[in-house]
């Protein structure tokens, strides 16, 4: 390859780049969009290899999961529109029978009458804050189709490009000198294994959590009193398991508070110790950082900084974005020698 090719190849990479950073500017309103249809395109492919397998049919694998895809987002949008109204009149009922409860339980302890009235004000700006997020998301429904119609398209048209991608990619880098290329397609093969790793310890973790839900409010629940609807409670924790943190938190919480105003608060207090300790302590120092370690070969503390971090930082987009630079900045720094003297 002449000097001119070489050249050209790498002023091409450096305009690439400085496109793309100009780029992120424009679309910043709607970069967690097209975040999420990046992820969401990679977990398509993954799905997509697995299917074609079954059913060996490549246009037939395409079309049913596009169309899965429409159906469910679809379909969420419109039954949450279509009952916004209701679900914020349930919930003003619920915070309202809860604020009778708990008065109803602490007038026997003749409290002095600011804490009741302070208690009042906390259940009304709870009832409130709910009632204007909730409105605040039908009142900007423009904005949100926008976003979901940016995610839509975009993953979509990422996933079903992909190969086209792939082959102008390696073209691209193709005729780069040696360690030039395998800088660039260490990173993207690294890229490929942490995203395949993040989702995999996401939905291990999302099993125990909810596995340890459902064992520990069954033994509560036999100790005390029967806890009801536990697969359901275990089955809402495993769903917020994705976003690390505050996950369990929005199940256990209530319920135990449920239980310590409703006469009961033997269970309330176990319910939210068990759901401290057990479902929120540990999942993140302990399993989270355990089984990221596995899957993505790292060592354990950088998978507990990602997913802590990451979260704090990017919102739940870093989820993704918190293990993946902690763990390519430590690849590149343990490798770089490796990479620039291309030795295996």
């Amino acid at each position: 390859m002449t000097s001119e090719t070489l050249r050209a190849k790498r002023e091409i990479l450096l305009v690439a780049i400085a496109l793309i950073l100009g780029s992120i500017f424009i679309i910043f309103p709607f970069l967690d969009a097209i975040i999420l249809a990046v992820v969401t395109a990679y977990l398509l492919s993954m799905l997509h290899e697995n299917l074609t397998h079954y059913i060996k049919s490549e246009l037939l694998s395409t079309v049913v999961i596009i169309s899965g895809l429409l159906a469910t987002i679809s379909g969420g949008i419109y039954l949450f529109f279509s009952n916004i109204f209701e679900i914020i009149q349930r919930l003003n009922v619920f915070t309202d029978s809860m604020e009778e409860l708990f008065l109803s339980t602490i007038e026997p302890l003749n409290l002095p009458p600011y804490i009741s009235s302070n208690i009042s004000d906390f259940f009304s700006q709870a009832s409130s804050f709910t009632t204007d997020f909730l409105l605040g998301l039908f009142t900007s429904m423009p904005y949100f189709l926008i976003q979901t119609g940016i995610f839509l398209v975009a993953s979509i048209y990422i996933y079903k490009d992909r190969k086209r991608i792939y082959t102008a990619f390696d073209e691209l880098i193709d005729d780069l000198p040696e360690t030039e290329s395998r800088i660039i397609r260490s990173i993207v093969e690294s890229i490929d294994q942490i995203f395949r790793g993040v989702f995999l310890t996401q939905m291990m973790v999302a099993g125990i959590m909810a596995v340890l839900a459902a064992a520990g409010f069954y033994i509560i629940g036999s100790l005390t009193t029967p806890i009801p609807l536990v697969p359901l409670w275990a089955l809402l924790i495993g769903v917020f398991a994705i976003i690390p943190i505050i996950a369990a938190f929005m199940v256990y919480t209530p319920l135990a508070l449920y239980y310590l105003v409703a006469a009961e608060p033997l269970k309330g207090s176990m319910i939210f110790l068990y759901g401290i300790i057990v479902l929120q302590i540990l999942p993140e120092i302990l399993f989270r950082p355990w089984v990221g370690s596995r899957n993505l070969n790292e060592h354990p503390l950088i998978i507990f900084i990602g997913f802590i971090a990451g979260p704090l930082v990017f919102g739940v987009k870093g989820i993704i974005i918190g293990p993946l630079m902690l763990i390519l900045t430590k690849q590149f720094i343990l490798n770089y020698a490796d990479l620039v003297s291309g030795q295996d």
